[in-house]
């Protein structure tokens, strides 16, 4: 069924991707963490406290924390035998074990005194990162030019191809959708999914909640009540991603067409490759005792400082088609 309205068309389509998680998700159980002998446990000390026999719900308390270590000891232990034995990543189940949110409980203010309450704490982090993305520059508009260029439809294989390339195990967005869930799509939603993004090429427009995001901070090193050892995350919705991700694929070519000097962003270049050169430089002027001088510029909040305008005509003068540009 075709809707004319893409915000209820792509409504539509997650709900169709909720309903396909929970039929994948329907057959799975969950194990008890705890045995019968400790929530046995559980039951007398929670009796003892209510007829205020406090020395025995004292005894019961200490015999409850063994048995539930001993038990989350087990389990443990368990579960990494058969993530072994299915061949799954050791790595990330033990990271599961050890997922834990930390709550923001103080922050220092620009005057060096401390926000306690949860008020004044989201006050300093809405002050900071609105000084940080202000736009101090004031950049022309960017004014693309008509190419003529024609986008041709997405094709469910584009769909498969880009929906092995999407990262799992990543936080979901408001709309709860997985990257786990894209994986064993239906052909019926594949098509579907390709049928959407030829529209929004088509049209040079996306459904409005892809335009918000919910944001997450992630704390780095240093001072916890220094916002600056902050890093914030968008939690991006993921049919979004796989929409980039297409996009990305076709035009990837065009983006490689880089100056060596630069390692970054680029397909089969990152900085390790920039550290190897300038390691191997030292070693060289060391060997053979000629002067050498390196320069390091350290820009703080690059990454925020980027304005969108300087983007697109980038974009532009590469020779990516306006199409796509102008989708964004």
């Amino acid at each position: 069924i075709v809707v004319d309205n893409i915000d209820e068309e792509h409504e539509r389509l997650i709900q169709n991707l909720r309903d396909s998680a929970k039929k994948a998700e329907g057959s799975r159980t969950t194990k008890k963490r705890l045995s019968h002998e400790t929530l046995e446990l559980l039951r007398q000390r929670g009796a003892a406290r209510a007829t205020g026999n406090y020395k025995l719900a004292y005894e019961l308390a200490r015999r409850c924390r063994e048995a539930t270590k001993g038990d989350l000891k087990e389990r443990q232990a368990a579960v990494l035998a058969e993530a072994a034995e299915a061949g799954r990543s050791i790595r990330n189940t033990c990271r599961d074990f050890t997922k834990r949110k930390t709550k923001m409980t103080a922050l220092r203010r620009p005057g060096r005194t401390t926000s306690l309450s949860r008020r004044a704490v989201e006050k300093v982090i809405y002050d900071f990162y609105s000084e940080l993305f202000e736009n101090h520059v004031h950049l022309p508009p960017c004014y693309l030019r008509e190419d003529g260029y024609v986008i041709p439809s997405v094709l469910p294989s584009e769909d498969r191809h880009a929906i092995k390339l999407v990262k799992y195990r990543t936080a979901p967005a408001p709309d709860r959708i997985r990257p786990e869930h894209l994986k064993n799509l239906p052909t019926a939603l594949v098509n579907t999914l390709a049928r959407l993004f030829t529209r929004y090429l088509s049209e040079c427009e996306v459904p409005s909640q892809w335009k918000t995001s919910g944001t997450v901070l992630l704390y780095k090193k240093g001072d916890p009540q220094d916002i600056g050892n902050y890093r914030p995350i968008c939690l991006l919705s993921v049919v979004y991603k796989l929409f980039t991700r297409v996009i990305l694929n076709r035009i990837e070519r065009t983006l490689d067409g880089q100056p060596c000097e630069q390692a970054r962003i680029r397909k089969g270049f990152s900085t390790v490759d920039h550290i190897h050169s300038v390691t191997r430089l030292i070693e060289v002027s060391r060997k053979y005792k000629m002067p050498l001088c390196l320069t390091f510029i350290d820009l703080k909040k690059a990454f925020y400082a980027i304005k969108r305008e300087a983007v697109l005509e980038v974009l532009g003068n590469q020779g990516v088609p306006t199409q796509y540009i102008r989708i964004f």
